[in-house]
């Protein structure tokens, strides 16, 4: 239960007051290290702000939960309102085959109507699926108000999906999601509010593929759902010529156990993931460092047997998707990868996956609220990946939030313990209540620098971490508010202005380059 945020504010008042002083009087201390709150960089191009960057990240990463939730929903409703005909999935698939194709000839006659040509044999097509339709009601026993109820539910599903329809289905449809969910993840206002502003920022936008086959209804039944995987989206930008790999954060007990896994033990960064069998046994594949053993399972390791029959790792299926679409429709496009808290660290994983082989260009990653997700050895090769200009992180992380805090450390049973390290540009935000701070500051493990990794050591752990009210800090709603509390900041500085300054990395891109 969150508690109500004058409370909060009055009780966080004094460990604020006492952290405000202390950042106050180290001001000399941070002048001859080098390390401003917020340095300046060479003055962004139009779209190549942190925060132009960012803004539309939060938005995909935060809509992710409460689009796939209303399917989950809608496939226990589908489900539900099968078992009263004594369907099959076999039968639910041929009914919606021919809805769908109904849907699709009756557009295809509307489509001929408007180019005003000859409509005989579109009309022709149409009622042949139409009768098609009406056998199938008969053979299963639908009335016209079944197929309507049927209807609804599969074009919920349906996909691919434009932005506009989602803002539609999340209008409509609102309240098929559970409402001790709709409250946890923000509200329906708040939510509809971001697909708002996903299609006024690209009208033209639209989910390609969305990968939620295994995944649960999170709140109404949070037991016996450890048979869940992880959940992505591929969304397409065509105005910003942009695409965009999105991962869900912690919404079933399957994800609260790939988070609390890693707290035991790293494993081997291999690369690239699961494929078949055949590979797994002669594995050959590279280490490139060690990483947090859940999340790399979730993402890397064999899957269950989805729709295509397929038991390849989701990041392999995705790297295949996204193969097709840069070859394809998406030829020229960026690539961004993005999520929130579990999925914030499994889109770094993810973007070191499809950096290091160089088959996308540069890859930009912006993960919100992500905890450790690896060891120094793959920081080291994500360094090398920044050099060479194949991979830039925007990690944003809000002040008082305990998960990018944690786990620090790995055990790893009998064996040596192992440290995690944090990867990338960390934008650490704050709110009102902390006075004497400002909106924001940037952290980055600059190479070779020992004052920094203190000073970095020092300012980002559990203790001065903890807060009253840790929960809504973690939440998107208060990422979003801090986002654009630091609006006006962050509009000054550019991604690339960031890796281009030694003093902050620790090595310059024109050298690395030249090389």
């Amino acid at each position: 239960m969150l508690i109500p945020e004058p409370i909060e504010a009055a009780l966080n008042f004094p460990w604020h007051v006492t952290k405000g002083i202390a950042h106050v009087s180290l001001w000399p201390v941070r002048a001859i290290m080098g390390t401003p709150d917020m340095p300046t960089t060479h003055k962004p191009k139009d779209g190549e702000s942190v925060y132009d960057i960012a803004e539309p990240m939060m938005d995909i990463a935060s809509i992710i939960y409460y689009y796939t939730e209303l399917r989950s929903d809608t496939k226990n409703l589908l489900q539900k309102y099968a078992e009263k005909f004594n369907l099959t999935t076999k039968d639910i698939e041929i009914i919606r085959n021919a809805i769908m194709k109904t849907e699709t000839m009756l557009e295809a006659v509307k489509q001929v109507e408007q180019a005003d040509a000859s409509t005989s044999n579109v009309v022709a097509d149409y009622q042949t699926s139409l009768n098609q339709l009406e056998d199938i009601k008969s053979r299963f026993g639908l009335g016209t108000g079944d197929v309507e109820v049927f209807t609804t539910y599969f074009n919920i599903l349906k996909e691919p999906k434009s932005a506009v329809k989602i803002k539609s289905d999340l209008l409509l449809y609102n309240d098929f999601i559970n409402p001790v969910f709709r409250k946890a993840f923000g509200g329906s206002e708040w939510n509809v509010g971001n697909i708002l502003s996903m299609v006024d920022r690209d009208p033209t936008m639209y989910i390609k593929e969305i990968d939620d086959d295994f995944a649960k209804s999170s709140i109404a039944k949070p037991i016996n759902k450890l048979q869940s995987e992880l959940v992505y989206a591929i969304v397409v930008s065509p105005a910003n010529k942009r695409v965009t790999v999105t991962f869900r954060g912690s919404v079933n007990a399957n994800d609260w156990i790939t988070n609390a896994w890693g707290l035991f033990v790293m494993t081997d960064f291999k690369l690239p993931g699961y494929t078949s069998e055949e590979n797994a046994q002669r594995d050959t594949r590279q280490s490139y460092g060690r990483v947090h053993e859940g999340f790399y399972n979730y993402l890397f390791d064999k899957t269950k047997k989805g729709e295509n029959e397929s038991c390849k790792s989701k990041s392999e299926e995705i790297m295949g998707i996204l193969t097709d679409l840069f070859e394809n429709e998406c030829k020229g496009y960026s690539l961004c990868v993005t999520g929130h808290s579990l999925g914030g660290a499994l889109s770094t994983l993810f973007a070191a996956r499809a950096a290091t082989f160089g088959q996308f260009g540069k890859v930009t990653n912006v993960s919100f609220a992500s905890p450790y997700c690896g060891g120094q050895e793959f920081r080291d090769h994500f360094y090398e990946l920044e050099k060479k200009n194949l991979i830039r992180h925007i990690r944003i992380s809000n002040e008082e939030d305990i998960v990018p805090l944690i786990p620090f450390v790995a055990p790893n049973g009998i064996a040596p313990p192992e440290m995690y390290k944090h990867v990338g540009m960390n934008i650490r935000m704050y709110n009102d209540s902390h006075l004497l701070f400002p909106k924001c500051r940037l952290f980055y493990p600059k190479e070779g620098s020992l004052p920094n990794e203190v000073r970095n050591a020092a300012l980002n752990n559990v203790p001065m971490g903890l807060s009253v009210g840790v929960i809504s800090k973690h939440l998107c709603p208060e990422y979003c508010s801090r986002l654009e509390s630091s609006s006006e900041e962050l509009k000054k500085v550019s991604v690339e202005g960031l890796y281009e300054d030694a003093g902050i990395t620790g090595w310059s891109t024109d050298l690395v380059v030249k090389k």
